[in-house]
């Protein structure tokens, strides 16, 4: 997902629990370590926490670094068994000047080239990912999934040429003689947890006409090696695990209660409807007469159960599809949402501000082109709509049907599903 400067966001608070957030990575400075060969732990998640302890003493060494462990925002790929993990890190008042605060209220918090990790080689390799107005280059060893080296510069989409100018300055801050260069850019796209706990990050070519280059370039990265590329305070991840697998405990015995309820509801309406073919005609039609109150409450049981089968209402989710159609550049959209009520799980009304009536107009034409929603009709078969522009301000309220996602997506999820809350 793109960033989000949160001291300006126009959606509410819970709805950040469920957005990824990426910030630029020319924030950064990005650092190489070679771990010792005896770091005390066994074991993956025990190794991982010598590794970040032995981080955490070296970030407080100021000869390494200028700002203590407690004043960065930091994280670090890597293990013992590769040997070495690239530590990155980026002052806390640095975020705050450019409206980065308060990064515990999202769900994730990455640098814009945490894809990059995903990635290994068959020989010496330098990859270029570009991530929204970010540009970043990472040279990587033979088979190693954690680069020597990562700079990122900022680009300008509107200028043709600072694509091509930021590539050159990047380029020449690595060994590019003994390094493969892999002609194309990534250009990043959306991040979506799978329901093996992977992430996977999409990406694509940006010119995609290098022969001998594969189109697929996703990337799949572990929920639990995620939790180290994540800026947010040690602290706050260890407690944050833990209250996202009690979540997913919870979940799951609710689940298997709704699925039992489903089987005694369908084991009751069986055993009435055998019941009523064994009278006769006459008592048939004054107990069916008598059962439609009973028939109606069961069908809308059975329509709960459903949509809990499918993820209940789902408001964070629903909103994250819709918010990938609003246009314009990250921290700068063109169309924002200021309400939303769900009547039920593919029923929305959205109220909300754009920049201009065509930005609104061409949010909804995308939704209709993409197939991610449509907007309902009343009983004329009018548009539920109504777009007013005054006093220089531009507002919207529409009446939304939304789609449901296709179940043969390769790799679909929710997440905002709690069976799938991140460990």
């Amino acid at each position: 997902m793109s960033e989000n400067e949160n001291n300006e966001v126009a959606v509410p608070l819970a709805e950040l629990n469920e957005i990824i957030l990426k910030i630029p990575g020319e924030y950064f400075f990005c650092e190489t370590i070679q771990l010792p060969t005896h770091l005390e732990g066994e074991g993956s998640a025990k190794g991982n926490e010598a590794v970040t302890a032995f981080l955490q003493t070296l970030l407080e060494d100021n000869a390494f670094s200028p700002y203590p462990e407690d004043q960065l925002a930091w994280g670090y790929f890597g293990n013992q068994e590769e040997g070495k993990a690239i530590l990155f890190a980026c002052p806390l008042v640095k975020l705050r000047q450019l409206g980065w605060q308060n990064l515990e209220i999202f769900r994730r918090v990455f640098p814009s080239f945490v894809s990059l990790f995903g990635k290994s080689f068959d020989e010496p390799s330098i990859l270029f990912l570009q991530e929204g107005e970010s540009l970043t280059i990472a040279s990587y060893e033979a088979d190693s999934r954690v680069p020597d080296h990562v700079f990122s510069l900022p680009v300008n989409l509107e200028d043709p040429e600072s694509l091509e100018i930021a590539r050159g300055k990047l380029l020449s801050l690595v060994d590019s003689a003994r390094h493969k260069v892999i002609p194309d850019i990534l250009v990043g796209g959306e991040v979506e947890r799978l329901k093996d706990g992977n992430f996977q990050f999409e990406h694509e070519w940006r010119e995609g006409s290098h022969p001998g280059q594969e189109i697929d370039q996703n990337v799949k990265i572990s929920g639990d090696e995620l939790w180290m590329v994540d800026l947010r305070a040690n602290d706050f991840k260890i407690s944050e695990i833990s209250r996202r697998r009690n979540g997913r405990k919870r979940w799951k015995a609710t689940l298997a209660w709704s699925v039992c309820m489903a089987a005694m509801l369908v084991l009751f309406l069986g055993m009435k409807i055998t019941a009523l073919k064994l009278e006769d005609k006459q008592l048939v039609a004054s107990t069916m007469a008598a059962e439609v109150p009973l028939v109606i409450e069961s069908q809308k049981l059975l329509e709960k159960l459903r949509q809990n089968k499918l993820g209940g209402i789902d408001p964070f989710g629903a909103i994250g599809r819709l918010y990938a159609h609003l246009g314009g550049p990250p921290g700068d959209l063109n169309v924002w949402f200021t309400f939303a009520h769900f009547k039920s799980r593919n029923e929305i009304e959205l109220e909300g501000e754009g920049k201009n009536v065509e930005a609104i107009n061409t949010f909804l034409e995308n939704l209709e082109k993409n197939k991610v929603a449509s907007l309902q009709k009343g009983r004329g078969g009018r548009e539920k709509r109504e777009i007013k522009s005054q006093t220089g301000k531009t507002t919207f309220e529409f009446d939304i049907e939304l789609k449901e996602e296709s179940l043969n997506k390769p790799g679909a999820s929710k997440e905002d599903d709690p069976s799938k809350i991140s460990g």
